[in-house]
């Protein structure tokens, strides 16, 4: 089943729940570049994103931001403090899909409860997070390297442990760009939308919001 073809009545959504990365934002993180590395963003997919163990290893607190910069070191020719230093800029610049936040907002307004469910790494914990002033605009922020865990299943459960009041699958909407994590969530007996942009993100919600 497709987006298209799960029907969605906000009038039964207690409470929705975001992706972050290619959803609430797409914009890439370490962005900033050292001036004396212009390869910064080129060398960083190549010798860390490109690894998907690596990057499993840091979302689950298997490995550290420092941790990080130590293998870019010898990479990028840069000391550590400094790789830090511009690791940290590139979070505090991003750029937000502004369709998503901007729903994330609306609802909260209205009452729903939101929430961030994120496979994400200590940086979003430490910098994301606080730059963007995420944790009063969503009632509950559930990063998997704050649980030492990157399934789903398990930090969604967080999240309606968080939230209380019965809030489970049947009474949440999930927003959230990968489509394996989609089907998951709907086979649990939740609502789910699969973000691909926010033109097609804006043409669904005028067939939800009414």
């Amino acid at each position: 089943m497709n987006a298209a073809c799960q029907p969605v009545n906000l009038a039964d959504i207690q409470c929705i729940i975001f992706d972050f990365g290619f959803t609430l934002s797409s914009d890439l993180y370490f962005k900033a570049a050292p001036p004396e590395c212009p390869d910064w963003q080129s060398l960083i997919q190549q010798h860390i994103f490109s690894d998907a163990a690596l990057v499993d290893d840091w979302m689950s607190a298997r490995v550290t931001r420092h941790e990080i910069a130590e293998i870019l070191a010898p990479i990028v020719g840069i000391a550590i403090p400094r790789i830090l230093t511009f690791m940290e800029l590139g979070c505090k610049e991003l750029d937000f899909n502004e369709a998503v936040l901007g729903f994330a907002i609306r609802q909260r307004a209205l009452g729903r409860k939101t929430a961030i469910v994120t496979g994400n790494m200590d940086i979003f914990t430490q910098v994301v997070a606080p730059a963007h002033n995420l944790g009063s605009q969503f009632d509950v922020i559930i990063n998997s390297f704050d649980y030492h865990e990157i399934d789903k299943f398990i930090l969604w459960d967080k999240a309606f442990e968080r939230l209380g009041n019965g809030i489970g699958y049947r009474q949440s909407l999930l927003i959230e760009d990968g489509e394996k994590n989609v089907l998951k969530f709907r086979a649990k007996g939740g609502t789910a939308y699969r973000y691909e942009n926010d033109e097609r993100f804006l043409a669904w919600l005028k067939s939800v919001e009414r």
